[in-house]
């Protein structure tokens, strides 16, 4: 039994410590197994992370690409658009002026290069209270004061004013253990390390300079504080001009200070807020930063107190400032996407490209502003030309009345007048009779001519000098329109053209422009001047008859006394006619009567031939009158501000369609910057 014993326990022993070493063989080897698969596990995973870190990069890289590209088109466009306020005296807004938003894309330009010599480069956050009473400062305080830092932080961050250069308007502060670095403040607050990239944080007090405005638009991140009590949101909404505010652009965040939206100084803006609610490019939330520190002054003074945590908590949380934080973080988050696997400077690059882009949209956008203006300005110039235009029409109008009257009323002047001469003349005309020619016939021509210079429309050349008189101060007013015009558009203006300005005056300097009674009376003397001809051929018809009369009663003398003396046997019967005494008488009597009937009828056709040239004549009188005041209105009254109103509208032509070209420029850089967009986001 014992050997047995013994040899079974040695059995026992032998069998245990062989299985004991298989069993650790095989733990050993399922070990390494498992670790094998942990190791090729872990190289997947780190494959699969490493691909989609270098197809992050890839789109990031590409996106900051065409952010440039597009950057590079625009700056290249805003030259053509906006004003330069460094060479011209325009007095548009700061914030559509081409020095302006150079600097602004100049600083994004700088942003998205990657250049070596730039030092580490970080989100800025900038802080803006548009008065005094915003409460800016305390804003800046509640975000980055940590309860449990140390005093000579906190005594840092209360004080980062003090020592700063007189009239310095702005404070950068950053995350580092150094109280301070040249210009820049270092605090330890973990809400600068809160977002995945380094945050500066820079903070602005009220300041109308330009280089504030820059600092804003330029910041990743403007934060705006406005308090309703002290400045209206429509003191600063849609357009703040003083200093200019971005406002309008994209991932700005506006905090109303005020305790809640239900604050009667909030609720009076509620319309405001809503309809700014709409606006997608705008982050509105209300804050109480006083709240806030009224909470970290509990904290402060009695740490290890439920009743100061307590306080704490239900301040922080009742002064919403937290809602800036989100705001914040919802901005970074946007533009960082699943970059989060990137370095840190590409992750800030990302960021920066975000407001890139921004900007760029924000530049267009005050591009569109400024030609819409040009647009207006425009439509304003043609207004203002066909008011200019209506007025000479109405003076066209009323001027044919006003000078020769209306004939539905007191009937035409210029009829009035030709009839009135008419009777003068005839009154001359019917007293030169057949039987007064003999002693008158070499006084015809001077006779006609001066009864038609005695009753020739003398009462129709005076009220002619008259209205000539009127005529020239309308021109006067008519020129001081139009230069009064020209002039209203500032030197900026393209409608401000010397180049119109010089050829008025020529105009005005021409000698033809003076406006003198001849250019209406002239119709009247030559009209009369035609009447010359006709009275000469009066004239010669007054002596043909003369002649014809006294030669028919002649010849009718002479064949009677031949009779006679035939019959009488005289002169050895030489005049022998073949007749009687009695027949040559009668023959002889009746050749006188033939000659003087036929002459009195060639005096008669020639008077009313003459009559006939009268009526053509003063028929030809009216059209040419009419014709006459028609051309100087044209010609000399309104020829001033006609130029004026061609020449301006043809700059509008051609600046409406230069407007035209750019917009559609502009246009297609927005659908550049929109479709790159697009594609980014699906």
């Amino acid at each position: 039994m014992p050997t047995c014993l013994a040899s079974t326990s040695g059995l026992l022993r032998s069998s245990a410590h062989i299985h004991s070493v298989r069993s650790g063989q095989i733990a050993r080897c399922a070990v390494r197994k498992v670790a094998g698969c942990r190791r090729a596990g872990t190289g997947v995973r780190r494959a699969a992370l490493s691909t989609t870190a270098g197809s992050t990069a890839a789109k990031l890289e590409e996106r900051r690409a065409h952010t440039l590209t597009v950057l590079h088109k625009t700056t290249a466009l805003l030259p053509r658009i906006l004003p330069d306020l460094r060479s011209s005296a325009s007095d548009a807004p700061e914030h559509e002026s081409l020095q302006f938003w150079e600097d602004v894309l100049a600083k994004v330009h700088e942003d998205l290069s990657l250049s070596p010599e730039k030092g580490k480069d970080r989100v800025r956050v900038a802080v803006y209270g548009v008065d005094e009473f915003s409460s800016a400062g305390d804003l800046v305080t509640a975000l980055l004061e940590d309860p449990f830092v140390s005093d000579d932080q906190k005594k840092a961050l209360h004080s980062r004013w003090e020592g700063r250069p007189e009239g310095s308007r702005s404070v950068k502060l950053q995350y580092g253990t150094s109280i301070t670095e040249g210009d820049v403040v270092h605090v330890q607050s973990s809400w600068l390390q809160h977002f995945g990239v380094p945050i500066e944080v820079s903070e602005h007090k009220p300041s109308s300079s330009s280089e504030t405005s820059r600092a804003l638009f330029t910041a990743d991140i403007p934060v705006i504080l406005c308090n309703p009590a002290s400045t209206p949101l429509p003191a600063i909404l849609p357009v703040s001009t003083s200093p200019t505010l971005p406002v309008s652009r994209e991932h700005t965040v506006l905090a109303v200070s005020s305790p809640s939206p239900t604050h009667p100084s909030a609720a009076a803006q509620t319309p405001h807020v809503k309809a700014l609610a709409l606006h997608a490019n705008l982050r509105i939330v209300y804050v109480d930063p006083a709240r806030a520190l009224q909470g970290l002054a509990h904290l402060g003074q009695s740490p290890a107190s439920p009743l100061s945590v307590q306080r704490y908590q239900d301040d922080v949380t009742g002064s919403n400032v937290s809602s800036v934080t989100h705001a914040v973080k919802d901005i970074i988050s946007g533009a960082l996407g699943d970059s989060s696997t990137l370095p840190e400077s590409s992750r800030v690059v990302a960021v920066h490209t975000q407001t890139g882009r921004a900007l760029v949209k924000d530049a267009l956008l005050v591009c569109r502003t400024v030609l819409r203006h040009e647009e207006l300005e425009a439509d304003n110039v043609l207004t203002g030309t066909s008011t200019l235009r209506g007025q000479m029409e109405e003076a066209r109008a009323k001027v044919q009345r006003e000078v020769f009257g209306a004939p539905e009323k007191d009937g035409d002047e210029i009829a009035k007048a030709v009839g009135q001469a008419r009777k003068s003349v005839k009154v001359t005309m019917d007293a030169l009779q057949w039987y007064k020619l003999f002693w008158r016939v070499d006084d015809i021509r001077e006779v006609v001519t001066a009864a038609v210079d005695r009753a020739w429309c003398r009462d129709l050349e005076r009220k002619l000098v008259f209205h000539a008189g009127r005529l020239a101060a309308l021109q006067t007013s008519f020129k001081d329109s139009a230069a009064a015009l020209c002039r209203s558009f500032p030197q900026s203006s393209p409608y401000h053209s010397h180049v119109l300005q010089n050829s008025l005056e020529r105009i005005v300097a021409s000698p033809s422009y003076p406006l003198t009674a001849s250019v209406l009376t002239s119709p009247l003397h030559a009209r009369q001047s035609q009447l010359g001809f006709p009275t000469e051929r009066l004239h010669a018809f007054a002596q043909r008859a003369v002649l014809t009369m006294s030669g028919s009663v002649l010849g009718g003398f002479g064949v009677a006394w031949a009779g006679w003396a035939s019959d009488l046997g005289l002169a050895g019967g030489f005049f022998n006619v073949g007749m009687g005494a009695e027949t040559a008488l009668g023959v002889g009597m009746l050749g006188g009567v033939l000659g003087v009937r036929w002459a009195v009828s060639r005096w008669d056709r020639a008077r009313k031939r003459w009559w006939k040239d009268w009526d053509r004549v003063t028929e030809g009188l009216e059209r040419d009158l009419k014709t006459a005041l028609t051309s100087s209105m044209d010609k000399h009254v309104t020829v001033v501000a006609e130029s004026a109103c061609s020449g301006l509208e043809q700059i509008v032509a051609n600046r409406k369609t230069e407007v035209q070209e750019l917009k559609e420029e502009v246009q297609a850089l927005q659908c550049e910057l929109d479709s790159r967009s697009t594609n980014s986001s699906s």
